[in-house]
């Protein structure tokens, strides 16, 4: 990448959406703390997408993760290692938090990681560079909920008294809350948010996310965001080809996986039929699935069950959200899904019953 400016933002959360990290696990933090950069484990493809990405676009890449501060070390030379340039690394101080007694600070996430995204929004401005942005995030926290309250408040559809509110109901201190409202005059007035891709790392229904009114496109894995990026023309067939790849090469994924990837992301709209068939019939026989049985007689068979969905790309409904009835949702739903996970932990044979396709 060269130092001119970009044409976008990569906007990037570490913990399940581009590592295999629990760093919400007293267990995972010290893991993260002692694991050297080589040792760290990226979720499948999205180093190839974000490398491909990088090299399609004139690019920058912030990067805000709720990871603790002192493990900045270990992640830059991860991504160097990785052959990332990351433009801006943000991550929680959690001695200060510590220090002033804001225990419940380590692991509130709305908050935080909005004054930070509000924070990096300016650093780009005050570069000249406040260009669109694509967001990655997962649904292991909030990030659906934190980055569509990013768009609303950077394009004034929320404004200083609703945000006050909110970020109360999310557990801010009155600083933080002071903090974000300081920094609302700063802000341009357009809506920097032109994709929030957020990675189904602990299997969440994606109708989970139709609370957020076509603003969220939920994804098992990196090549569905890449047909996504690739048929709305923001990244070129390269980028599909490099990540089905390396889908194939460090995971061993199949013929068959890949195949229901595309099925299911034009079922869902996350891209066009013609897009998808295109892929199947010209890129991937092309390319190392080859090699684990997408040949062309495969091809056209999966050509043929693709002519069979034609699902409806979301929507986006551009107006502001319930968040803090979403936010009340969010909660229930993590606490019933760990209830759900202790329950099933007890009951011998439970746990693989209730196992999805996605935990093999």
């Amino acid at each position: 990448m060269r130092d001119q400016k970009p044409d976008v933002v990569y906007r990037w959360d570490l913990d399940k959406t581009y590592l295999q990290t629990e760093f919400s696990t007293l267990r995972g933090l010290l893991q993260a703390a002692v694991e050297g950069a080589h040792r760290k484990q990226v979720i499948p493809g999205v180093r190839a997408l974000l490398r491909g990405l990088s090299q399609s676009h004139e690019t920058r890449v912030v990067v805000v993760s709720g990871s603790p501060e002192w493990i900045r070390s270990r992640l830059d030379k991860m991504f160097k290692l990785h052959g990332i340039r990351c433009d801006r690394l943000v991550l929680k101080d959690f001695g200060a938090a510590l220090k002033r007694g804001r225990v419940s600070a380590i692991k509130s996430q709305v908050p935080y990681k909005l004054l930070a995204h509000l924070e990096t929004r300016l650093w780009l401005q005050g570069r000249g560079e406040a260009v669109p942005e694509i967001c990655f995030g997962d649904d292991a926290e909030l990030d659906a909920l934190i980055y569509c309250l990013y768009s609303d408040v950077c394009t004034g559809r929320i404004g200083g008294p609703r945000l006050a509110r909110i970020l109360k109901v999310c557990g801010a201190y009155d600083d933080e809350v002071a903090a974000a409202l300081g920094q609302l005059p700063l802000l341009g007035r357009d809506d920097p948010v032109r994709r929030i891709f957020i990675h189904l790392a602990s299997n969440s229904p994606p109708a989970r996310f139709g609370a957020y009114r076509g603003r969220v496109l939920a994804t098992f894995n990196a090549l569905q965001i890449a047909v996504n990026l690739a048929d709305a023309q923001l990244c070129d067939d390269a980028v599909v080809i490099a990540v089905a790849e390396s889908l194939v090469k460090e995971s061993h994924v199949d013929a068959q996986d890949l195949a229901g990837s595309l099925e299911d992301a034009v079922r869902r709209g996350l891209c066009r039929q013609a897009y998808a068939m295109h892929v199947a019939q010209t890129l991937l026989p092309r390319s190392a699935a080859f090699d684990v049985g997408f040949t062309k007689p495969f091809a056209a068979r999966v050509v043929e069950r693709l002519s069979a969905h034609a699902g409806e790309p979301p929507r986006p409904i551009l107006q502001p959200l319930p968040y803090e009835q979403l936010f009340e949702a969010e909660q229930a739903f993590a606490q019933a899904r760990k209830l759900a996970r202790q329950t099933a932990n007890r009951i011998p044979g439970l746990a693989d019953f209730l196992r999805t396709p996605q935990d093999d």
